[in-house]
């Protein structure tokens, strides 16, 4: 549980959720983080107004086991999100009638003729106080002009998918054990039998290819996560193991050459950005331009629709964080969190594997963001927000 100073702030942010690790996979203490200058309002945000953060039963899909016809929906239409929005987010008690104030309040402060001329995103105005002066930056919210989603390549998930399968094999121990690799398509294979009738149901408002394709990944995608968890026994070092594997498998297929030449960021950088910190920074450098080139490589496989990297220069160092607008596999993510499967995405995965190859350590906060509005009601996630935090050598 975190504390944050102003009661309103707090009221906000209880409501929402963080995914939260660190490299070991066990909790870090909670930092707060920010995002360069106008960045800043990210943290604020965070810290105070929270516009942004996901309640991550909001509008996450939802596997029903006990009412069939709930089935994957968005959980802001069905019975069990109706009910769970107005209880309970990770012990946390909100009233519905402060929610709603909160929620008109932000909503109104967003002035969509204001565009960040750095980022491209829509502003938030914080307000002001009595004397006039504003308070803190402002923050940053959606796109101004959206970038469209390429059609999703199916044999770029596909990759992505087997990957997966032979990380879980190498975390296991024996990548050539045709006996563990028979397990674990077997364990993908029930889970796939068990949920297809929930995804099949959420498909049915597919039209065009495209959306049918991103469905199917959607299904695979969680079902081979989820089978990798139980395969690996939900043991953490496992998992760690897995999800460094697989990270090496992605970079390796989409950005073996990239060095900190291809790192690219919408922010300038600046001296006081490196002041205190004890690792190698150009080992740092070279593992955000092979991020940069993966990421660019996804992007064009209509896996995310925008992406930044930034490393705020009032952390000196010490913090990294990754935006993905529109991104693909979202839902998937948000479901498998809200169902304590501890096993994360593709770009947690490659973020881990690239920096133990650096030999950073760090402590990664995962944030499911609608930049469009703070209303519950029509809270919709499309960013994924990584944070790394606490950056040290090994």
């Amino acid at each position: 549980m975190r504390s944050i100073p102003t009661p309103l702030a707090l009221a906000a942010l209880l409501v929402l959720t963080s995914i939260r690790d660190v490299s070991s996979l066990s909790t870090p203490k909670f930092r707060n983080f920010s995002r360069r200058d106008y960045l800043n309002a990210l943290g604020n945000t965070i810290a105070t107004t929270s516009p942004f953060l996901i309640p991550i039963i909001s509008n996450a899909a939802i596997l029903s086991t006990d009412d069939d016809s709930q089935g994957i929906a968005a959980i802001t239409d069905s019975q069990v999100g109706r009910a769970f929005r107005r209880s309970v987010v990770q012990g946390a008690q909100v009233a519905d009638k402060l929610d709603e104030k909160w929620e008109r309040f932000s909503d109104s402060l967003r002035d969509k003729s204001k565009c960040d001329p750095t980022t491209g995103r829509r502003l938030y105005d914080n307000g002001k106080r009595k004397d006039g002066t504003p308070i803190g930056n402002p923050g940053l919210g959606a796109l101004c002009s959206p970038e469209p989603l390429l059609p999703l390549n199916v044999a770029m998930t596909e990759s992505i998918l087997e990957a997966a399968i032979n990380s879980a094999l190498i975390a296991s121990g024996d990548i050539t054990s045709s006996t563990q690799r028979e397990s674990l398509n077997k364990s993908i294979q029930e889970t796939k039998n068990l949920v297809r009738p929930s995804f099949e149901r959420s498909m049915q408002t597919s039209v065009t290819d495209d959306e049918k394709n991103r469905g199917m990944f959607n299904f695979n995608l969680y079902a081979t996560l989820r089978a990798i968890a139980t395969f690996l026994r939900g043991d953490k070092s496992s998992i760690r193991a897995f999800q460094i594997a697989w990270g090496n498998e992605l970079s390796k297929k989409f950005a073996p050459y990239a060095t900190r030449k291809d790192f690219i960021s919408p922010f300038s950088g600046r001296d006081e950005e490196f002041q205190d910190y004890d690792y190698d920074k150009n080992a740092l450098l070279d593992a955000l331009g092979k991020l940069t080139a993966t990421l660019n490589q996804l992007k064009s496989g209509g896996l995310l629709g925008y992406y930044e990297i930034s490393i705020p220069y009032d952390d000196y160092g010490s913090v990294v964080t990754v935006a993905l607008d529109a991104y693909a596999p979202i839902g998937v993510e948000i479901l498998l969190s809200e169902q304590n499967v501890i096993v994360e995405g593709p770009i947690q995965a490659l973020v881990r594997a690239l920096f133990d190859e650096a030999k950073i350590n760090f402590g990664l906060d995962t944030f499911y963001i609608d930049p469009s509005t703070t209303r519950q009601d029509s809270y919709n996630p499309t960013q994924l927000l990584v944070s790394l935090n606490s950056l040290r050598k090994m």
